[in-house]
């Protein structure tokens, strides 16, 4: 998948983003998911990722940076969507906290964070079913029928220039005892350079 322009982001646009420095367009092509199904719980998967910088956000006296993303995922040798994903990453460097929103179309969303340093190559971020502040809302169905406790993912950068991370959604399956872990996990090696983000566009032309 290649960026939507031909310009790139310079190091001075990406230099505030902290541990968010893996700001590309990246192809997994490795990735296995587990998940509940009736006819087995893995499945070898294809995966395109693109982190795309935006504008400093300004919530009073807070500031974050962040990257808006666009996950999409298939099984390997399909072509319809296994699974797909829109949200934010944001940085925040006054409090050394990483947030990630997530919202897919099945009627769930959801906010993780963590605690990392500016130059971290591995972090990870947590939700929690009922937490005040970082948490997940899911629609009523799912609520009954699949409700999600958990999230967690762990990131790594690695020094060849790739990333992996490593996901755990903990799951109440109605009609199952106890929870169900639902694991995904890839390594993405960057095929595209990233969009400059509106104030970076502005101040080139």
């Amino acid at each position: 998948m290649a960026a939507r322009t031909g310009r790139r982001s310079s190091s001075k646009d990406l230099a505030n983003l902290g541990p968010l420095r893996q700001a590309r367009v990246w192809l997994g092509t490795k990735g296995r998911d587990e998940h509940p199904v009736a006819d087995g719980t893995s499945d070898s998967v294809v995966e395109k990722i693109e982190l795309q910088p935006i504008d400093p956000q300004l919530n009073g006296p807070q500031l974050l940076y962040g990257l808006r993303y666009h996950v999409h995922i298939v099984k390997e040798g399909e072509v319809s969507t296994f699974h797909d994903q829109v949200g934010y990453w944001l940085w925040e460097p006054a409090t050394n906290t990483i947030i990630q929103t997530l919202a897919i179309p099945r009627a769930e969303v959801g906010m993780a964070a963590g605690k990392t340093e500016p130059n971290a190559s591995e972090f990870e971020l947590t939700a929690v079913l009922g937490a005040e502040n970082f948490g997940i809302c899911s629609s009523s169905f799912l609520q009954a029928a699949s409700r999600t406790v958990e999230f967690r993912i762990h990131v790594m950068i690695h020094p060849d220039g790739t990333w992996s991370y490593e996901e755990d959604t903990i799951l109440a399956i109605r009609g199952r005892d106890g929870v169900f872990h639902h694991r995904d996990r890839n390594t993405l090696t960057k095929v595209g350079e990233p969009t400059p983000n509106p104030l970076a566009l502005a101040r080139a032309r």
